[in-house]
């Protein structure tokens, strides 16, 4: 037996030995590093694709895992002429400095973004590469809409197969904006500086298993030594007019990088729509209609949105970083007029009441975050981070109504003030570890904390008078303490791609009712497994499979029992006693030619939470439950590609084919299914108008079929828009208009229809607008490196 387990272990030593690496590092012609080509390694025979890795920051490369034997390698970049070099590999080699030529170029201070974007398959990832592309010129959010396999709405609703329960992170650092703000913040975010887009539809370990996706933005990082910026603004038209100006400035010298972004917006912003609901017979003959129209007015007078950076190199192996991100809109105001028309069986009026809600919902919400790295060499480094989160928001209501019901007075009227405070603290720090050495190593350890408060304050008008109402009044505190430790490891053998990893997560949570005295505690551990491969068959052809296990936990505003009233018959609540959702996602990918994408998956999701409505017959309210569900499931066929049709032109196509179902249990007890066929598919189309390539043109289409999400089923959606963008003064300005849902294809009808219960409403949310543009860049646009520097991954959030 001894004999036989120094033979395994002598043959797998013996089979390690076999691999052999090949690294170099490449520039230009001024000897500087070349960051981001792409460089490949081909079989020498035929030329057939062996493996591919991309440059970093100091213009190294790196493979392993490789056979002996002939082969070429070829390196790759925009604005440079390709390079080949025949090499014969034996043992582990370290190639000369590989120097490409510039192709020659005589437009001063432009940005030539001719290349059409490039979707690359990685084993864990689809990353849509949008820098120097023909993209660039839009915001970071309409770049987001063209993104694979992304949905955006325009009221900020971002969705990846079905699913709203995104991870937006920049640079591998979680944004705490979602909705509205999110949309205001990537708005003011230059196209010009991302990088890419990463669709991970099955986050890696290193994730926080949150969410069921995670949508990575990443900014180009500047190594260039100097000091550049750009102002944008632009004026949008809609049913009343909006504004945004932000202003970017970046700096640089051999140690010190700052960066800042500030956006300022205002605007007018109008929800229309049509409230109805049925009260039924046993027999589901109609009993009455309610029926409320709305013209939801809001006011946004001033919109604060900023982004600092600044890192500091301490030496050649240790880089200290901290910023700050923030949105701030205090002065957002509305005031809603709601008539509601009462309807007999038989269809004629018998009565209406009239709701006025005057409301107050100022809000902020900062970070700030601060990090150091460790470099132990070029492919092996720790780092520490941590951030600190304030999120504070006011929802103050004043909501009047008049009454003419038939079985009360027949004129009555009725008046409440609630006063909804949130404020929410999250606290995180973490480390992590990577080592290349062989193959990718990934390790880390993460604490995270929230402590959130909401007080709800609700007071009745008695004789003129306000009265507190302590059946409607609560304050309910939350507090929720997160361990996490993870491991990854991902290796390249040959034409296979592996990577695996398990992330273990302990949750302790409270929440404390105070005005009921009711408290909820939940402690629980979850391990996450995660598995990827991906088999590159032959030049062209690449095959890959995923598994993850996720957790969806609920917002803490919707742990809280009380009721938030819109007016005197419907309210929202939450549910103390949520579970967390746990979700199962599995991938079979295809890709061809490096160009045509293929995604057949399957999601199961336990428990799933989310809101549902349903209507009380005794007291006539409509009531907004935020609950968990039985389960949803979903499988489907995913397909995306971006095309060069022309010299001309160039079209980004996605569709997707999927069923959705979810299970719950109705008010009568049964359970109940919804379930449907979904369909979507988007067109992007780009132009270039003149030899110049200074003028471009888009447009672009998007549909969306009839889908569900537990008792709601949606109706179908689509959206038709076009812009036209022009560059003046030698390409450091431009100028442009942009026509968004041109045929107001975004109106939109949720149902339930299920038992008694039959509701609906029909919303618009204001998207058809057009916007006019200016954006000028200054500084040096030109700047060129002057100084060696690896990618850190801390660097990499700033």
């Amino acid at each position: 037996m001894k004999k036989l387990i120094m033979l395994l272990l002598w043959g797998s030593f013996a089979g390690y030995s076999q691999e052999i690496s090949l690294s170099g590092k490449v520039v230009d012609g001024s000897n500087q590093a070349v960051p981001f080509a792409d460089a490949l390694l081909l079989q020498a025979k035929d030329s057939v694709g062996y493996k591919t890795a991309q440059t970093n920051e100091s213009g190294g490369f790196y493979f392993t895992g490789i056979a002996k034997g002939d082969y070429l390698i070829k390196i790759k970049t925009i604005g440079f002429e390709e390079y080949y070099q025949k090499i014969t590999l034996q043992k582990d080699t370290i190639l000369d400095v590989l120097s490409i030529k510039e192709i020659s170029n005589n437009l001063d201070n432009v940005t030539v973004t001719s290349k059409r974007p490039i979707v690359k398959r990685q084993v864990d990832r689809l990353e849509f590469g949008v820098e120097n592309s023909s993209l660039a010129s839009n915001n970071a959010w309409e770049i987001l809409g063209k993104t694979p396999g992304v949905i955006t709405s325009s009221g900020g609703a971002i969705s990846i197969r079905g699913s709203q329960s995104i991870l937006v992170t920049i640079n591998d650092k979680k944004v705490y904006l979602s909705g509205e703000e999110l949309k205001q913040f990537l708005e003011s975010t230059n196209g010009e500086e991302v990088k890419s887009i990463e669709v991970i539809t099955n986050p890696p370990a290193k994730y926080e298993a949150q969410g069921s996706a995670v949508l990575n933005i990443k900014l180009k990082k500047n190594v260039a030594q100097g000091y550049k910026g750009s102002l944008n603004t632009a004026y949008i038209q809609s049913m009343y007019p909006k504004g945004i100006t932000s202003v970017n400035q970046f700096y640089k010298d051999k140690k010190l990088s700052l960066e800042g972004r500030y956006g300022f917006g205002s605007g007018v912003y109008v929800n229309e729509g049509i409230d109805v609901v049925q009260y039924l017979k046993e027999d589901r003959s109609v009993d009455s209609r309610w029926e409320s129209i709305m013209t939801r007015k809001s006011k946004s007078l001033a919109q604060h949105s900023y982004r600092l950076q600044a890192s500091y190199e301490i030496d050649s192996l240790n880089t200290i970083a901290i910023g700050a991100t923030g949105f701030i809109g205090k002065k957002q105001v509305g005031d809603f007029t709601v008539p509601t028309f009462i309807y007999g069986g038989n269809g004629v009026l018998d009565s209406l009441y009239v709701t006025r809600n005057n409301r107050r919902n100022p809000l902020t919400n900062n970070a700030c975050n601060m990090s150091f790295e460790h470099l132990f060499s070029e492919k092996e480094k720790v780092s520490v981070a941590a951030d600190y989160t304030e999120y504070w928001r006011q929802e103050r209501q004043d909501i009047a109504s008049a009454f003419s019901l038939p079985e009360q007075d027949p004129y009555r009227s009725g008046r409440f003030i609630s006063d909804n405070v949130q404020n929410i603290q999250l606290f995180s720090a973490q480390a992590d570890y990577s080592n290349e050495n062989h193959g990718t190593l990934e390790a880390g350890l993460k604490f995270g904390n929230v402590k959130a408060e909401s007080n709800l304050d609700y007071k009745d008008e008695i004789d003129g008078s306000f009265v507190n109402n302590p059946n409607r009044t609560s304050l309910f505190l939350y507090d929720e303490s997160i361990l996490a430790g993870y491991g990854s490891y991902n290796k390249e053998f040959g034409k296979w791609s592996f990577k695996t990893g398990l992330r273990g997560e302990y949750t302790a949570l409270k929440g404390n009712s105070v005005t009921t005295a009711e408290v909820n505690e939940q402690h629980y551990f979850k391990l996450f497994p995660t598995f990827y491969g991906l088999y590159k068959a032959a030049e062209g052809h690449e095959i890959g499979l995923s598994y993850g296990k996720r957790i969806t936990r609920p917002q803490y505003s919707r742990l809280n029992p009380f009721r938030s009233y819109y007016n005197s018959y419907s309210y929202f609540m939450g549910d103390p006693k949520l579970l967390p959702t746990i979700s199962h996602n599995l991938n079979l990918l295809y890709t061809l030619k490096n160009k045509y994408n293929f995604d057949l998956f399957y999601r199961l999701e336990k428990n799933p939470s989310m809101e549902i409505s349903y209507q009380e017959y005794d007291t006539k309210m409509l009531v907004y439950h935020f609950t968990n569900i039985k389960k949803d499931f979903a499988f489907g066929l995913e397909f995306n590609t971006n095309l060069t049709l022309y010299d001309f032109w160039e079209s980004g196509i996605q569709a997707g084919l999927s069923y959705v179902e979810d299970r719950f249990q109705g008010r009568d007890g049964n359970l109940y299914k919804n379930g449907k066929p979904t369909y979507n598919t988007s067109i992007s189309n780009r132009f270039v108008l003149n030899k110049k390539k200074d003028l471009n043109a888009e447009l672009n289409f998007q549909y969306n079929s009839s889908s569900v999400q537990g008792t709601f089923v949606f109706s179908q959606t689509s959206n038709l828009s076009a812009a036209i963008r022009k560059k003046i003064w030698a390409g450091s300005g431009e100028v442009y208009a942009i026509i968004s849902d041109i045929y107001r294809g975004e109106k939109e009808k949720v149902a339930t229809n299920y038992a008694d219960q039959y509701n609906y409403f029909k919303s618009y949310g204001d998207s058809q607008s057009i916007r006019l543009g200016f954006r000028y860049n200054f500084g040096n646009q030109n700047l060129v490196s002057k100084k060696k520097e690896s990618e850190t991954e801390e660097q990499k959030r700033l």
